[in-house]
Order: C-alpha cells, then sequence, then structure tokens
C-alpha cells in the first residue's frame, strides 16, 4: 500500500476511512517532502459514459466553488486538488492537524453552556460566508469539526456537497433535518444539523446516542424533546436551540446571521454584567459559618458596607426569611441586593444558599460560582458549591473545592465533613474515614459526622465501632430520629432483631412520618412471624405516602411468605402501576403465579424481567424452574446455566451452588422437578 501512488505523486500513508461512498487515505506528496494531505475518493454508482460527462462537469463547477470557500475563510479545510482516475474522482484537501469535537463530546460529560455556545458561534460565521456563496454543507456533525491544534479554533472539513453530487447517497443521517432526507435541502438544513451538536454537547451524547434522541418527540407537535430535568439549560439558550432543530424549516431560523444575533444578545448580558464588576475596585470579603446540608440556623455576619440604607435592609430582610424558611422569599430579597449592588460577594452567596435548600443545585452552584469570582479567597464561597456539586453527583469537582475550602480555613470542620462525603461516594473509604474523624476532632459535637461515620463503618463490616458512633450521636442528641434508625440497621444485621425493634420504635416516636423505620420494622415484624404488626406498618407508609412503591414489595414479599398469593399478586401489581420497569416485583409476582399454578403468567413475568435487565440471575433461574417443570430440558439448562454464571460474577456462592445443582440434576436425569424453590428478591 505504501508504494501506491494516486495522480502519481500522491504517497498513501494511511486509509482512514473505506466505506458505501469511497475511500479516504492520508497521503504524502512526493513532490513536497513531508507534506501531508486527504484524498477522498468518490464512486459514481452509474459508469454509463455519458453520465460520467455530466459528473465531471459537476464535479468541476463544485471543486471551483469549494476552492473559494477555502481562500475565504481559514476555518474551510482548502481545496488541494482535484482528479479523476479509473473513473474514480478524486478530491484532495488540506490536512488539519487537531482533534475532532467527537472527543469534546464524551457520553455522560456534558459540556458547559459558555462552551456550546462558542462552539455555536465559530460555526455560524463560517456558515455565513458558506452560505454567502450558495453552498451548503449539507454534513455537519462532531466528527467534521476539527480542533485545529495549532490555535484551538474550529475548523469545518469535508463537505457533503461531493457525496451527495457524485455519489448520489447523503451523509449524516442521525443530525440531517427530514427535508434534507427528502431531497428538499435548504440552507437552514446546516442550521438543524448544528442545533443537534449543540443539544448533544448539552447531553453529553455521542453519535450513536442521537437516533435514540430524534425519536423522543412531543406527540403533539413531533419537535424533538431534549431537555431531561436533570438538565439545567439556561432558558434562551434552550430557545434558540429549539429553534434551530424545528422539524419544519419554514419556523427554523432561515439565515445562519439570525442565530449569531440572537446568541450575541444571550451572551451581552453577561459581557455588561463582566463590564460592570470591572469597574468596581472593592470586593466584598464575608464568609459563611455553618453548614446547609447539617442544618445550622445561625449565620456569624459580616455584612458589606452598605451602598445604602434600602440595600441593608434588604440584604437582612433576606437572612430573616432565609432563617424562617422562606427561601423563595429570600431569593427575591437577594435578587434585589445583587440588583443594586452586581459586586456584592456575600448576596450571592447567600441565594446559592436559598437555591440549594429549594433543590436548585444548579443555581446554587452558579451563585458560589460567582461569589468566588469576585472573592477567591471566601472559604464559605467554595465550601458551598462543594455541596452544590455532590448535590449534582460532581464528587471530583466538590471534593476540589473542599479541599480548597480547608487550604483557605484549615479549621472548618464542615469542608472535612463534605469531602468526606464525596469521598464515600467514590468508594475511598480509607479517606472518607480519615475527613469524618477529622470533623469530630475539630467539632466533638458534631453528631453528622458521627453518623455519617458510623454508616461508613458499617458498611465495611465494623458494626461494633458503628454502633458506638450512633450510640454518641444519641448521647449527644438524644432526639436525633436517624441515629436510631441506622443502629436498628446495625443491630438488625447483627441479628439482634428485638433490639432492632426497639431502636426502630424509637424513630418512630421521634418521627412518627419516618417511612424508611416503619418498613424496616415491618421487616422484622415478618421474619419474627407477627403478621398482624407487619401488616400494620406497611399500612402506614402507605397511608403516608400511596406511591411508595418499596412498601408494596414488602408487603408483597410478607403476604407471600404466610401463603397469601393473591393478595402477593395485589401488591407487585401496585408496584408496576407505579414503575412498569420494576425487574423485583415481575420476579416476585412470577413466584406467586407459580404457587397458584400458573405457569404461563409465571414464565411471562420472569421473561419480561430479563427483557428489562438481561444481567438478572433470579429471573433466569427462576424460568429454569418453569421450564424444568415444563419438561423443556435444554431451555432450563441454558437459563441455570445463565443463572450460575451471574451468580459467580456476584459473588454469591449458595445461589450458584444451587444453579449448579439443577443443571446436574437435569444433564444427568430426565428432567425431575426442581429440588429447590424460586428465588424471590428481598428487598
Amino acid at each position: 500500500m505504501d508504494s501506491h501512488f494516486l495522480d502519481g505523486h500522491y504517497r498513501i500513508l494511511k486509509v482512514l476511512n473505506d466505506g458505501e461512498k469511497g475511500k479516504t487515505y492520508l497521503v504524502e506528496d512526493a513532490n513536497l517532502a513531508g507534506s501531508q494531505f486527504i484524498v477522498k475518493q468518490l464512486s459514481p454508482r452509474s459508469s454509463n459514459p455519458q453520465s460520467l460527462t455530466i459528473l465531471r462537469s459537476l464535479f468541476a463547477s463544485l471543486a471551483a466553488s469549494l476552492d473559494k470557500l477555502g481562500q475565504e475563510h481559514d476555518k474551510i479545510q482548502k481545496l488541494i486538488a482535484y482528479f479523476e482516475e479509473n473513473e474514480q474522482f478524486y478530491i484532495v484537501q488540506e490536512f488539519i492537524s487537531g482533534n475532532p469535537l467527537t472527543e469534546e463530546i464524551i457520553q455522560g460529560q456534558p459540556l458547559r453552556e459558555d462552551q456550546v455556545i462558542t462552539v455555536l458561534s465559530e460555526i455560524l460565521e463560517i456558515l455565513v460566508i458558506v452560505h454567502s456563496y450558495g453552498a451548503i454543507h449539507r454534513d455537519i456533525k462532531p466528527a467534521n469539526i476539527i480542533r485545529r491544534e495549532s490555535d484551538k479554533k474550529l475548523v469545518l472539513v469535508n463537505f457533503g456537497t461531493f457525496n451527495e453530487a457524485i455519489t448520489n447517497i447523503g451523509d449524516n443521517i442521525e443530525y440531517m433535518p427530514r427535508e434534507q432526507v427528502n431531497g428538499n435541502l435548504k440552507y437552514n438544513s446546516d442550521i438543524y444539523a448544528l442545533g443537534m451538536v449543540a443539544i448533544a454537547a448539552l447531553r453529553g451524547l455521542p453519535a450513536n446516542e442521537i437516533s435514540n434522541l430524534r425519536s423522543q418527540k412531543n406527540k403533539l407537535t413531533g419537535e424533538i424533546v431534549w431537555r431531561e430535568k436533570n438538565i439545567k439549560v439556561n432558558k434562551k439558550l434552550a430557545k434558540i436551540i429549539n429553534r434551530m432543530v424545528r422539524l419544519d424549516y419554514r419556523k427554523r431560523y432561515q439565515y445562519a446571521t439570525e442565530v449569531l444575533d440572537d446568541l450575541k444578545k444571550l451572551t451581552n448580558v453577561e459581557q455588561d454584567q463582566q463590564k460592570q464588576d470591572q469597574k468596581k475596585l472593592l470586593l466584598i470579603l464575608a464568609g459563611v459559618v455553618g453548614c446547609i446540608t447539617l442544618g445550622v440556623g445561625a449565620w456569624q455576619l459580616r455584612l458589606p458596607k452598605p451602598v445604602s440604607d434600602a440595600q441593608q435592609k434588604l440584604y437582612q430582610e433576606g437572612v430573616n426569611k432565609y432563617q424562617a424558611g422562606n427561601y423563595e422569599g429570600a431569593v427575591e430579597d437577594f435578587n434585589q441586593v445583587i440588583k443594586l449592588d452586581p459586586q456584592n460577594a456575600l448576596a450571592y452567596n447567600r441565594r446559592g444558599d436559598a437555591y440549594y435548600r429549594l433543590g436548585d443545585y444548579e443555581q446554587a452552584q452558579a451563585d458560589s460560582s460567582q461569589a468566588i469570582l469576585l472573592n477567591p479567597e471566601d472559604a464559605n464561597a467554595y465550601f458551598d458549591r462543594g455541596f452544590a456539586f455532590s448535590e449534582l453527583g460532581k464528587y471530583k469537582e466538590a471534593i476540589a473545592d473542599y479541599t480548597q475550602a480547608i487550604k483557605l480555613n484549615s479549621k472548618n470542620a464542615y469542608a472535612y465533613y463534605g469531602r468526606g462525603l464525596a469521598l464515600a461516594q467514590l468508594k475511598n473509604n480509607k479517606a472518607a474515614m480519615g475527613d469524618f474523624s477529622k470533623a469530630i476532632a475539630l467539632k466533638p459535637q458534631s453528631t453528622e459526622a458521627y453518623l455519617q461515620r458510623g454508616i461508613l463503618r458499617r458498611r465495611l463490616r465494623q458494626r461494633l465501632e458503628a454502633i458506638q458512633d450512633f450510640d454518641t450521636v444519641i448521647k449527644i442528641n438524644p432526639s436525633d430520629a436517624r441515629a436510631y434508625y441506622q443502629r436498628g440497621l446495625t443491630q438488625s444485621i447483627n441479628q439482634q432483631k428485638y433490639v432492632a425493634l426497639k431502636d426502630y420504635t424509637d424513630a418512630i416516636n421521634i418521627n412518627p412520618k419516618y417511612i424508611e423505620a416503619y418498613l424496616n420494622r415491618g421487616d422484622v415484624y415478618s421474619d419474627l412471624g407477627n403478621q398482624v404488626e407487619a401488616t400494620e406498618d406497611y399500612n402506614t407508609i402507605l397511608k403516608i405516602d400511596p406511591k411508595f412503591i418499596a412498601a408494596y414489595i414488602h408487603r408483597g414479599i410478607h403476604r407471600f411468605s404466610f401463603g397469601n398469593y393473591k393478595g402477593a399478586i395485589e401488591d407487585y401489581t401496585e408496584a408496576l402501576k407505579l414503575d412498569t420497569n420494576n425487574v423485583v416485583a415481575y420476579n416476585n409476582r412470577g413466584n406467586a403465579y407459580l404457587e397458584l399454578g400458573n405457569k404461563k403468567a409465571a414464565n411471562q413475568d420472569y421473561s419480561r424481567a430479563i427483557a428489562i435487565n438481561a444481567n438478572n440471575a433470579l429471573a433466569y433461574y427462576n424460568r429454569g424452574v418453569i421450564r424444568t417443570k415444563q419438561k423443556n430440558k435444554q431451555g432450563a439448562i441454558a437459563d441455570f446455566q445463565k443463572a450460575a454464571k451471574l451468580f459467580k460474577q456476584r459473588g454469591e456462592q449458595d445461589s450458584y451452588q444451587d444453579a449448579q445443582r439443577e443443571i446436574a440434576i437435569l444433564q444427568n436425569n430426565s428432567a425431575p422437578a426442581p429440588t429447590t424453590r424460586p428465588k424471590s428478591n428481598n428487598y
């Protein structure tokens, strides 16, 4: 391959793509030492002489247009040459050293809004030039947007013009709008594709996920539904993107300049704010002494030097409303303070705390970030943002913020506590234990740190030490229901069921709506054979919260254990009404159907559980039991083998041996009835 030359002087170094439309090569020009280019080979579908004559003329015209575009804009891949060889068409293009946008849009790692706006703006500026020359790119997708290594600018490559003209095959089905698929190409077809790129970036979706996204449409309008509850996007930016990807091209932006104008309006607000910030010389230095998650109500306030009496009054009213639990009112007051003084770092800090209480963790993080920007030495702003990051599941970012807070204030027990929580989420148990212990050393009355250290110790099977931590919490605060509940869980694991019952009861007496305490007390009652008491606990939960799925499943398990199979089926069915993909409910309902002799219904439930989760070992095992009863020997063996493999992977040795025993019986005998009962998901 290396010895082969195209057009007599382009030495092939590497085949980059070998597809239906043709091939793409990385080549070196033998006449220009060290120069590398991209060569695309396009294979016409017809070899008819008349068709080839037409294509040659079209090919030359398209090449001339692309050559002009490359000369006009340095962010458009340049055309170097074009030629025909053995009735194959070739274009030689500039090689852009850099990485495609596919390496920035990574699954589960959404880009920030400002990054997405930058991508949109850079590509739209290129499209303005492209469209002004009467050209349409036709193939905008992350793979065709390269971040140039030399200056980190985005470059648009691989125009689809040649592909569709020569091969009559369109590319980019995932990002392509309906009118383009139907052959009715418009200038704003490029705008649609770019809008889909923006959605992919905001969602953290790779190319293979875009097809699934396109199927998520509003039933009434047919428009793509891309904003999920856990995705916080500026409403104005979302509005722009929605208009870019409208299904009907007539309702879409018509020109790239229109999109650019709206994006500039969006960013101008932030730029004006920054200009105002730069005019201020004094930053407000203040700190939060208190822990959002710990519920410490008192703030040690260091008010900034008031610009006006009105500002000071508004600020204090916001603090008062926060302390009274009126978080919406507090946000409104802090909004007014910030409007009067956009550099009031403390107001951003306090408003972030209120947003945190309201569950708006994205906004809480944004406010803490602004407070840090205004005052980089504010340890509590890092601390607050750490908690916001933790709630958003960004534990590494949270740990970095807690660490910075500790650097700025090494005596902040709550920063160690928060970092311990984040470390525990990442399973860094040793470091988490050290942070909880440090928090306790700095603040010996810190019940939260004792509580979390106890939970971690139980996870590490240090149960006696865990109980000691819960005992300490109760000693410090005898009204902490959570400590009784956690101690009850630990005692239950230690098979100290009656002691556990007392702890759960104490937790319920302190908090009569403690659902988890009722649930676990009900389970202990059920294990002890106290049928009435267990049922009462499950019923109480459903009175408090009729949609608490676990209560139906646990009551179903309880009823099953006492032979009330019809009652169990009713409970599992209710759970499935609330969650149609609950594999535990399907598996356990299958067991109840089997006890009533309804093999068909049982088999359907086990199969449904497997369809939802192909790694559900219990469902395979139980379907193996059904197939054994149905004398489907090979099917039963296959299911037991799958179950055995999954049990072994999970380290469930007893269940693995059960499955192996069933396989041995089936292989050595003529499929007798299974020796073990179907298995239930305990909880």
